[in-house]
């Protein structure tokens, strides 16, 4: 018998994308699914739409606003499948994705995780035209441990693995727990830093997952928000609690003392105590002469000469007082 899939999709304010997202979910080759879509509150017309699509299959469910993670442990407690596919409402699945990683998986030990490739692309452009990642870290490893330290970057740069990218049994899924609904623009890594601890490894597949971005007003104004920049410290705190409690490996501790470096440095000069706290945490794992690279050379130049917290408040005044009309401009 051929073992059942479910999609699990929350979704809020997404009218624009959810149908597009629908139809790449409905449209897998493999054929014994559930798709369960949680309407997250949305103040548009996303459930309606989602609603069409009941006579493919989709379940559609309402709650009242309270996040992505408490959407997502809604639609996981209504679904009954072996594997488990989360994906958001505005991004999108080839079609043999899940029937390509269901093939490896059912040839692999158990309590393997499904992986795939993934590609970037900007809404309103073509997914097949985005940035495609086809290299590690979505690799075959029996190591979780050890590709959780190289994902974080014990050599200063890391790694990231969209969710949808995953397919995940449901044993390892229960074992992980569900997802911390903490508000936090992490919340993904956390669930999934659990989620490969508890399983035996990963295997890759072909297919792929295709992840939207979204104009959101750019990073900088993400780093003035403080319940992003305390939620990203809440769920490394959480990651970190996660990986020590499996390892002691110096490794582990310098990646993960150069992400809590990195979160110091964005919540700088906001948040002074989000700062402090980072820092500490990366001190007490042994400490790191890491510090995020600038982008620029010019942002990068003044930071060797002034170090990185002159470097963050010349930045904070400079976006303070830019002219509004170069402010303008760079909106569009």
């Amino acid at each position: 018998m051929q073992p059942l899939v479910s999609i699990l999709i929350p979704a809020y304010n997404a009218e624009r994308w959810i149908a597009d997202t629908l139809k790449s979910a409905v449209g897998q080759t493999w054929p014994n699914k559930e798709i369960v879509v949680v309407d997250d509150g949305s103040k548009d017309g996303t459930a309606a739409l989602a609603r069409r699509f009941e006579s493919s299959g989709v379940k559609v469910v309402q709650q009242e606003n309270r996040g992505p993670a408490a959407a997502r442990n809604h639609a996981y407690r209504l679904s009954q499948g072996d594997y488990i596919q989360f994906i958001d409402a505005d991004d999108l699945l080839s079609p043999e994705k899940i029937t390509e990683q269901i093939k490896v998986l059912r040839e692999s030990p158990p309590r393997m995780l499904g992986i795939c490739p993934w590609t970037y692309f900007q809404d309103g452009a073509d997914p097949e035209r985005g940035l495609a990642e086809n290299g590690w870290p979505a690799v075959d490893t029996d190591a979780p441990v050890a590709w959780l330290t190289d994902l974080l970057g014990p050599e200063g740069p890391f790694g990231m693995v969209p969710h949808g990218a995953w397919l995940t049994p449901r044993a390892v899924a229960e074992d992980a727990g569900g997802w911390d609904e903490t508000p936090s623009p992490d919340d993904d890594g956390e669930y999934f830093a659990r989620v490969v601890l508890a399983s035996a490894g990963i295997r890759r597949a072909a297919g792929r997952f295709y992840y939207r971005k979204r104009p959101t007003g750019g990073s900088w104004s993400s780093t003035r928000n403080a319940t992003l920049q305390a939620g990203a410290l809440y769920s490394l705190e959480r990651k970190m609690q996660h990986l020590l409690a499996r390892t002691n490996d110096p490794r582990t501790k310098r990646a993960l003392a150069n992400r809590f470096v990195q979160g110091a440095v964005e919540a700088y000069p906001y948040f002074p105590e989000i700062t402090r706290r980072a820092l500490e945490k990366a001190h007490e794992l042994g400490g790191t002469d890491y510090v995020p690279p600038y982008g620029t050379w010019k942002g990068e130049l003044f930071r060797r000469v002034f170090g990185w917290k002159a470097t963050r408040r010349a930045q904070a005044i400079y976006h303070r007082y830019k002219p509004r009309a170069e402010t303008a401009t760079a909106a569009r």
